[in-house]
């Protein structure tokens, strides 16, 4: 009975631990996967936040050029107002003004004919003549005067476009750096997905490594009931083991002795003994 006990208890001790076994090998490779998943998403976030940094650093190029382009654009719309002004001055000007070649022909005439003339003939219209000239050029050097004007609405222009072209630039560079950092975002947004099915898989991991540990613990419950039973039993077995062999040594010891006497009384006899008989009446020697 103890025997059959005791095979049972075996059989359910190797198939606990071999239960152990699997259990223990699932706890280590989940651990692994875990913390393999887990410096994963160390990695992937740290790659987020560098992607982050660059991100805000292009922002803040594309801030700073900003308010460039507002001081510029105040710029460019003073000078604009300016030129209109001195265009508007010159236009309105030059509205009430001859032309200057009509000016300067008409003025030929009269000093040609002041330089050739006799003077009797002339005496009664020269100074009419003078004066029309003073008048003449008078008005030549207002149109030399809005010359300077126009020079200047020219240089407004120039500035204007020359403000007009850095702000295209600018916004050429805006435009690449928003592209740039709208590059640096969504790689930023792209890590941080993958972080976040990383630590899914690690929190999945961890799961199974808790089923795992729990499942272990469980085994290891069972075989603390049963492998001291098992210990009890085989000492049992070993005990009833020896008990029996005592017990035949002492039934082979009584039988000997009661051959021993059989075999003495045959010698007293006068019979003849068997060379098994002669050993047990005067020993092995």
């Amino acid at each position: 009975m103890a025997t059959d006990d005791m095979d049972t208890l075996e059989a359910q001790a190797s198939a606990l631990f071999e239960k152990r076994d699997g259990f223990n090998k699932e706890r280590v490779t989940r651990m692994k996967e875990r913390d393999h998943l887990n410096e994963s998403v160390k990695a992937l976030q740290e790659k987020a936040r560098n992607a982050k940094v660059e991100r805000d650093g292009v922002n803040a190029r594309v801030a700073e050029l900003k308010g460039r382009l507002g001081g510029l654009r105040e710029r460019l719309e003073a000078k604009r107002e300016t030129a209109g002004e001195i265009h508007d001055e010159i236009d309105e000007s030059r509205r009430g003004l001859r032309s200057r070649w009509r000016l300067l022909e008409e003025l030929r005439e009269i000093e040609w004919e002041l330089s050739t003339t006799p003077t009797l003939e002339i005496k009664d219209r020269e100074a009419e003549l003078i004066e029309r000239a003073k008048h003449l050029k008078a008005q030549v050097e207002v149109h030399k005067k809005l010359d300077t004007r126009d020079d200047m609405y020219l240089m407004s222009l120039a500035d204007s476009n020359a403000v007009g072209l850095e702000i295209r630039k600018i916004r050429e560079e805006m435009d690449g750096h928003r592209e740039t950092g709208q590059g640096h975002h969504e790689r930023m947004l792209a890590f941080y997905r993958q972080a976040d099915e990383e630590r899914k898989r690690s929190d999945e991991a961890h799961k199974k490594f808790v089923e795992a540990l729990e499942a272990l613990r469980e085994v290891n419950g069972e075989l603390d009931k049963v492998l001291p039973e098992l210990k009890k039993i085989r000492k049992l077995s070993q005990d009833e083991v020896r008990f029996l062999a005592e017990k035949r040594n002492k039934v082979m010891a009584e039988k000997k002795k009661e051959l021993a006497e059989e075999a003495r009384r045959k010698l007293e006899a006068g019979e003849k003994l068997s060379l098994e008989e002669l050993k047990l009446v005067y020993g092995e020697g």
